[in-house]
């Protein structure tokens, strides 16, 4: 089962819960305690992967509230409270855990049209089919795209990623957070298939056409910036400046 429906499932479980722990109905709220323990602790660890810390958080205390073992001493009332502020924040996670995926697809159209033809020719793009498939696919862990210059035949690939906001480096200044495992898979694709493989990287401004980008080679983020991606670098290898 991939990712996405198991999230579905537990999100429609627990607001089915939290509707007839709300009305009242008989003995629903210890299944919905189990339901909200389990799906805490799933939810923290997604959104610790994607490094939304302070989701993390969120969900560990809801963990720690309706744990299964030991009942906080709180009212009806209260736990009515604390079911409304569970639904209210179950609806605005979900929210914006969709609208970054829709801001990524939204970044992957617009770097492919900055490589449309005629000038570029686009070899291939990662489809995602370990959600329809439901197992793992190995091209899917590759770039998201392949272009070929028409004109010199030269071919690169390019991954998309794209950023809302700077985050503080302290002594690196403003910049973006970098996992250095996944970039570790984009550079052994790089040296197998003997292309260039860039990192496209946009932030701020709409994920259409962003305020800064970045496109810098994966070597360059690989031996220099192994967790965080400087602003200088990005602006240094400017979309609009650097050459292929």
């Amino acid at each position: 089962m991939n990712e996405n429906k198991l999230l579905k499932i537990i999100i429609v479980g627990l607001l089915i819960l939290l509707f007839f722990t709300i009305i009242g109905v008989n003995n629903s709220f210890n299944a919905l305690r189990w339901d909200v323990f389990v799906a805490s602790i799933f939810l923290a660890l997604l959104a610790l992967s994607t490094r939304r810390y302070y989701w993390s958080i969120v969900f560990v205390a809801f963990a720690l509230l309706f744990n299964p073992w030991i009942r906080p001493p709180l009212s009806r009332n209260e736990w009515v409270l604390a079911d409304i502020l569970l639904f209210s924040t179950l609806s605005f996670w979900l929210f914006d855990y969709f609208q970054a995926y829709r801001k990524g697809l939204s970044f992957e159209h617009f770097i492919q049209n900055k490589f449309a033809e005629p000038k570029y020719i686009l070899v291939s793009a990662t489809k995602d089919l370990h959600k329809k498939l439901r197992r793992f696919v190995e091209s899917d862990a590759n770039p998201d795209f392949v272009f070929r210059e028409r004109a010199t035949g030269k071919v690169f690939a390019v991954e998309c990623k794209y950023r809302s906001n700077y985050l503080d480096g302290g002594s690196w200044g403003e910049g973006v957070l970098w996992i250095k495992n996944q970039g570790d898979r984009y550079l052994q694709y790089s040296q197998k298939e003997n292309i260039s493989v860039y990192i496209a990287i946009g932030v701020e401004g709409n994920p259409k056409n962003p305020k800064d980008i970045g496109l810098i080679p994966i070597e360059i983020i690989q031996k220099q910036y192994f967790k965080f991606i400087p602003k200088r670098v990005i602006e240094q290898y400017s979309l609009n400046s650097i050459r292929l």
